[in-house]
């Protein structure tokens, strides 16, 4: 086979490769995270798939029909998949998403390349446009290693991968200071074919990196396990408890209220996205010492130190804060509450299945009484 030399310093038949692989990824994506589990995180990386897909195809027409203009929209869509991965992430963490950033560089971003793909000013345009994609993907990487999950190793390639094109665009940006390069052009083609590879290490790690956090979300987020391995860490920690006799510790069961109802209401997309923002307010509200496992898309369970008082102000603070969280779906006006059963551990001998029960107990009680309030196992206070 004869194989054709691009201008930009990448051979069609490797153009082609990027179009198939970048596709296998899209088709992973929709397919295995946001069929089955749609989310706000899901439907934005989704969508990032589907930019970055586009942009392949309109990079093997610029080589065929050797247009400038087709080859800087298709560099500036290339780049736009690191803003939208940025924000999924944040989505996926139950942060607030800066989404206006995002939308503004996949606005600017591919129309100042195109506008510029044929004057003197667009080495210095690809350059900016490169450098800001390469801020994205660094905030990704930071995320990325922000992420509370257990597997923290599913991430990791994914973020050496963001890593590296912060490392690539500083040093572009270092060699076109210091004028490094025989010919003009050379840093400019170099930087097209990074960015050509760059999407496809990066379609391959991310795909991969997103398919296990939408489909393992429940393990990778610290729920519950099989056999001998459930609640290990709970476990762990009440035996250290119960070796030092130490009472100050306490065991919650929460709950979103009605989610059922909730889910009915809003649709399973608006659910889930409301069920990330529970479990990330059940973590920001508890104190780092806590252990905090997710047991379902509503449900966790959480053993943290403390004495009466503390965990009630741990309690008080935690309601308030999923009391905020908000849906933008057709049920954007209901109000979204949760339930919470609390045991202390010295009740139940450091027993973690009578604690469980207790507290679940305490849990279905409260919701019984209207929900948004939290109930002892021991007695109905609140």
């Amino acid at each position: 086979m004869i194989t054709i030399t691009a201008p930009i310093g990448i051979t069609v038949n490797t153009s082609a490769t990027l179009v198939a692989l970048v596709t296998l990824s899209t088709a992973l994506v929709f397919g295995l995270a946001l069929m089955p589990r749609p989310s706000r995180a899901t439907i934005t990386w989704s969508v990032g798939f589907g930019i970055a897909m586009l942009a392949t195809y309109l990079w093997v027409a610029a080589n065929q029909f050797d247009s400038a203009p087709l080859r800087a929209l298709s560099s500036g869509l290339i780049v736009c998949f690191e803003p939208l991965l940025w924000v999924g992430i944040r989505f996926y963490a139950g942060r607030r998403a800066f989404w206006p950033a995002a939308v503004a560089y996949i606005a600017v971003g591919p129309a100042l390349l195109t506008l510029t793909s044929t004057t003197d000013a667009y080495p210095l345009m690809f350059r900016i446009v490169f450098t800001a994609g390469a801020v994205f993907a660094g905030m990704s990487a930071w995320e990325l290693f922000r992420l509370r999950i257990s597997a923290r190793d599913v991430v990791l390639p994914l973020a050496l991968i963001s890593a590296a094109f912060v490392v690539v665009a500083v040093l572009g940006v270092a060699a076109g200071i210091a004028g490094i390069g025989s010919a003009p052009g050379d840093e400019l083609r170099m930087l097209r074919d990074v960015n050509g590879v760059g999407i496809l290490l990066t379609s391959q790690c991310a795909a991969i990196t997103i398919v296990l956090l939408a489909r393992g979300e429940t393990l990778l987020r610290g729920g519950s396990r099989s056999g001998e391995e459930e609640h290990a860490a709970l476990r762990g920690r009440l035996a250290r408890a119960q070796e030092h006799q130490d009472p100050a510790w306490s065991l919650l069961d929460i709950r979103l209220d009605d989610p059922a109802d909730l889910q009915e209401a809003v649709g399973p997309a608006a659910f889930a996205s409301i069920a990330q923002a529970f479990q990330a307010h059940v973590r920001d509200a508890l104190p780092v010492v806590a252990d905090v496992e997710r047991t379902a898309e509503g449900r966790a369970l959480a053993l943290l130190p403390g004495s009466d008082e503390e965990v009630r102000r741990h309690l008080r603070a935690l309601l308030a804060r999923v009391s905020t969280i908000e849906d933008s779906g057709p049920g954007a006006a209901l109000r979204v509450s949760a339930s919470v059963g609390w045991a202390k551990a010295l009740d139940a001998g450091y027993d973690l299945d009578a604690l469980i029960a207790a507290a679940g107990a305490a849990g279905a009680r409260a919701q019984s009484r209207g929900g948004d309030r939290w109930e002892r196992a021991e007695a109905a206070m609140r």
